[in-house]
């Protein structure tokens, strides 16, 4: 009875072990080996509550009080993401406070309107860290504080100064002493000019290749996906205090009204920011010069050194945890193979597989001739590019692009047609009942297809569906929904129009993994649905015990609150119109072969027009100065996300299928799980939850 179950266990056992391994080694990479205290912390402002990781090195006291540093992330990120600032600064003495703006993680806004989450965040971030007896202060009032955020964070870092900036001329004082926005410029900050920065030490991190900021001097239909040089752009040299000169360098700091101002320019793009030693050194850096400027400000105050902060440490060890982030990651993934091996060995889960009888086809499967491998080959390649065509057009709901697609869904429904008259002027000339059984055949599949074109038309047609109500309120979930509906009806239409041609004259009863019964689909979904309860589970107790999640770069996996829970369930039924389709293309495709190469091919059904967009939009960037889409910026960031998530998806689909016979555990699975993976990690607006 247990021999069954010792192989899957013993590998889930060891991938559970990885995953604790992992897991501890990543936090004590970012609790720098117990010298930092991490903990997990929301706090009351006066617009609701903001949740993060407040990180306090060792002798930091409420009698001994050091600078802070404020960090938060992007548009479509969390705390976790400031981890370079966060543990790079906090080793070497500053506290940190690395938090959720609103609309994000567990962060709850009591007043919330779409897309203003930023104003305040970081404003209100520090009112809490000001008020904290542990954060230096000066004797006038004025507050040790630096604030820093990525993208959208950097604006509200921006922000956040022209708040401070109107109290000091009520109250006398400034709480922000530095401030050092990273990937963003200042067209989205009420102020036109740079002066609210005051005496304050001010730098700016402005990639050369940011796909949003930094161009002020191209129009803005061209395109922002671009080189550019902030320090050489007007904007830029304004901010430095260098117009009149005309020119400035990067990472030079340059006196102005009492305080400074640096930019630097690393050669990286926008989402690079948050992975990156340069980006690293530079934060590093500034914050270190800034504290020495400010603190010698003031005369109460000392060096740095005497509220124990090395300024001298060298070396970066963050992208230590991001390695074993990644492991625990990878590890995750595995894991749900042997799960899914031990759960399905069990009662009523054990439903889930198809009875010999019904699975049983040819015995002795005929090999697919040279020609018919080539012709798919060719297929193949062809449903890709044209996918990776049709991916920026999905994305931004491009009218002409739909429009065209639309017309050619006219010709599909009238050849299907065509098909279905031309089989049953055939089937007259068939003796008996097998001129009828292909006329019903070829109806069947050109039915189906009809049906496939007239759903995709409509979709094409009407491409506001999601965005035009708050009901699906994650904006750039949104994107990916339309695209991932658009790109199913694709994959339904190449295959049912394709597979056909290579089962002809064999007898396949399953061709596509749908055949199965009502007991096998309810059990497939209940499979799935506790596969991904069990998966959570383990993420939320490593986040609990550990502070970490499981992550890599900008892709992560981590636990959901109850407004992203009821969130994805609302994005569940679009999700799995994709999955759907391809657990569909992926059977159809893959389903007589084995190992590895099959695997390979399921992933690139999924993951090859993104791949090749990818490599063509940066290709031409990096070799031209300007992308092959130049107004594509958000949506290609948004593509990198997918790489992983379809690649995965595909081997999983595979996987699950060959096991099952058919694609519904799989397609439940992938539906589910995916989606929360997505609105765990983005921005979720809750004014439709009011």
């Amino acid at each position: 009875m247990l021999k069954k179950f010792s192989k899957p266990t013993i590998w889930l056992l060891a991938l559970l072990l990885i995953i604790l391994v992992s897991s501890l080694f990543a936090s004590l990479v970012q609790n720098s080996f117990f010298s930092v205290k991490v903990d997990k912390i929301s706090f009351e402002t006066d617009r609701g509550e903001l949740s993060g990781y407040l990180y306090v090195p060792k002798g930091v006291d409420n009698t001994h009080p050091a600078p802070a540093v404020v960090l938060t992330h992007g548009y479509l990120n969390n705390a976790e993401m400031q981890e370079i600032g966060a543990i790079e600064l906090s080793r070497r003495g500053f506290v940190v406070l690395a938090f959720d703006m609103y609309d994000h993680g567990d962060s709850k806004w009591d007043t919330p309107a779409a897309f203003s989450f930023f104003s305040r965040s970081v404003y209100d971030a520090v009112q809490y860290m000001y008020d904290q007896p542990y954060v230096l202060k000066a004797a006038n009032g004025d507050g040790m504080i630096g604030v820093s955020g990525h993208s959208m964070g950097g604006f509200s870092s921006s922000y956040a100064v022209l708040f401070d900036e109107g109290d000091f001329l009520v109250n006398g004082y400034r709480k922000i002493a530095a401030a050092l926005p990273v990937g963003a410029d200042f067209r989205y900050v009420a102020a036109a000019d740079q002066a609210f920065f005051g005496p304050r030490s001010a730098g700016i991190i402005a990639a050369h290749w940011d796909q949003f900021f930094f161009d002020n001097v191209t129009a803005s239909t061209s395109g922002s996906v671009r080189y550019k040089d902030f320090v050489k752009d007007p904007v830029g040299l304004s901010f430095l205090g260098r117009t009149a000169q005309g020119t400035a360098q990067a990472g030079v700091f340059y006196d102005l009204t009492g305080g400074q101002r640096v930019i630097y320019t690393p050669d990286e793009t926008h989402p690079q920011n948050t992975w990156s030693l340069e980006t690293g050194r530079n934060t590093i850096e500034f914050f270190t010069k800034a504290f020495e400027f400010q603190l010698d400000q003031h005369t109460d105050l000392g060096s740095l050194s005497s509220y124990g902060i090395d300024a001298d440490k060298s070396g970066q060890v963050w992208w230590l945890k991001e390695a074993f982030t990644m492991v625990a990651l990878v590890a995750l993934f595995a894991l749900i193979f042997p799960a899914f091996a031990l759960l399905t060995k069990l009662p009523i889960f054990n439903k889930v597989f198809a009875k010999d009888e019904e699975v049983k086809e040819e015995v002795a499967v005929e090999k697919s001739l040279s020609h018919q491998l080539v012709l798919k080959v060719v297929i193949i390649v062809l449903a890709t590019l044209i996918g990776a065509f049709y991916l920026n057009i999905f994305m931004d709901r491009q009218a002409a692009g739909m429009t065209l697609l639309a017309k050619a869904m006219h010709y599909i429904i009238g050849g299907s047609f065509v098909f279905i008259i031309g089989a049953w002027l055939i089937s007259a000339f068939k003796p008996g009942e097998e001129g009828v059984k292909f006329a019903q055949k070829v109806t069947l599949g050109a039915g189906i297809i009809v049906f496939v074109a007239f759903a995709f038309r409509w979709l094409l047609m009407n491409p506001g569906i999601i965005s035009k109500t708050n009901y699906w309120s994650a904006p750039s979930i949104n994107t990916i929904a339309y695209w991932a509906m658009a790109a199913g009806g694709l994959l339904l239409l190449t295959t049912f129009g394709t597979a056909p041609i290579f089962n002809a004259g064999k007898d396949v009863q399953n061709p596509y993994g749908l055949k199965a019964s009502w007991v096998q689909v309810l059990t497939s979904l209940l499979t799935a649905l506790v596969l991904v309860f069990a998966l959570f589970l383990l993420v939320a107790i490593v986040e609990w015990v550990f502070l970490t999640d499981f992550r890599f770069y900008t892709y992560a996996i981590k636990v959901f609150n109850s407004q992203q829970f009821v969130a994805a369930l609302r994005y569940m039924p679009l999700f799995l119109v994709y999955y759907f389709a391809a657990g569909v293309a992926v059977f159809a495709n893959t389903h007589k072969m084995k190992g590895w190469k099959a695997d390979i091919l399921a992933a690139f059904i999924l993951v090859g027009p993104v791949l090749f967009f990818l490599v063509y939009q940066y290709f031409v960037l990096y070799n031209t100065a300007v992308a092959a889409f130049p107004t594509f910026s958000l949506n290609a960031i948004l593509l990198v996300g997918l790489v992983p998530t379809l690649s995965v998806a595909g081997i999983l689909i595979r996987r699950f299928s060959e096991k099952t016979g058919n694609i519904w555990t799989s397609v439940f699975f992938t539906s589910a799980f995916f989606t929360f993976v997505a609105l765990a990690n983005t921005a979720v607006y809750l004014i439709n939850f009011r």
